[in-house]
């Protein structure tokens, strides 16, 4: 009982919230050695949610004026309104063959925002953290790990099935958003390429806003919006954060 009370202490410092937690052990008789009983192991730890944070279920209806993104596939649930900047993959150079150094460029990237405490929207083709790099990027969770949202595109010539989270824990505090550009989901990548960029190597941009971006995401319908600066709220309680 003790050791899960670790556990548990230790999983809510981590999360900032309470955490429910799965884990695994083998009890032995004491080392002479050590005095050691055994070893316990999480298998996995996410939040838990407080279904009180509820996002309203217009604003994930809200005029396509209003917003970056909107996505009839989200995962999450919650409200998060700290994010300035966007990082997203181009798509006039985009190319699978290059998606390994791509990879590799937004490690370096995801240093810089951890090293500032900043946090980011991710946007590209594909499927993010594939082993296959011809199917998507190839990224660790560690190569991204300052992202609060992940955002799957498609693009012609390049339509490869959804992962909608399923390379990453998608309880970390990170919402997920599939876009499928031949229904109602809404991607203004128009808007961030008028934008000036904080960050372009010809085949990631940053993109930088003044204010931040709003992102709702309704666990319940599987709804979420990406507001642009200066629009929402969306939620019924003003102290939702996202999970």
């Amino acid at each position: 009982a003790k050791a899960v009370e670790v556990m548990l202490a230790k999983g809510q410092e981590a999360m900032q919230r309470p955490v429910e937690i799965e884990f695994a052990g083998s009890l032995k008789a004491a080392s002479a050695d050590r005095g050691r009983r055994g070893q316990m192991y999480w298998l996995q730890i996410r939040p838990i949610i407080d279904r009180r944070e509820s996002v309203d279920d217009s604003s994930t209806d809200a005029p396509a004026s209003q917003l970056i993104l909107r996505s009839g596939t989200s995962l999450g649930n919650g409200i998060t309104d700290n994010v300035h900047a966007i990082v997203y993959v181009r798509h006039d150079t985009f190319d699978s063959a290059h998606n390994p150094e791509l990879a590799r460029s937004l490690r370096e990237l995801n240093d810089r925002f951890a090293e500032k405490g900043e946090h980011y929207i991710l946007i590209g083709p594909g499927r993010w953290g594939s082993s296959d790099s011809a199917l998507g990027i190839p990224v660790a969770w560690t190569d991204i790990a300052s992202a609060r949202l992940i955002v799957e595109t498609s693009l012609a010539g390049y339509r490869i099935e959804p992962s909608q989270g399923t390379h990453f824990f998608q309880n970390l505090g990170v919402g997920y958003f599939t876009i499928d550009s031949s229904g109602d989901d809404i991607y203004d990548y128009r808007l961030l390429e008028s934008m000036p960029a904080a960050y372009d190597d010809g085949r990631i941009r940053v993109v930088r806003f003044d204010s931040p971006t709003t992102i709702c995401i309704n666990g319940r319908t599987g709804k979420g919006v990406v507001f642009k600066p200066g629009y929402g709220p969306c939620s019924k309680d003003d102290n939702s954060s996202l999970q």
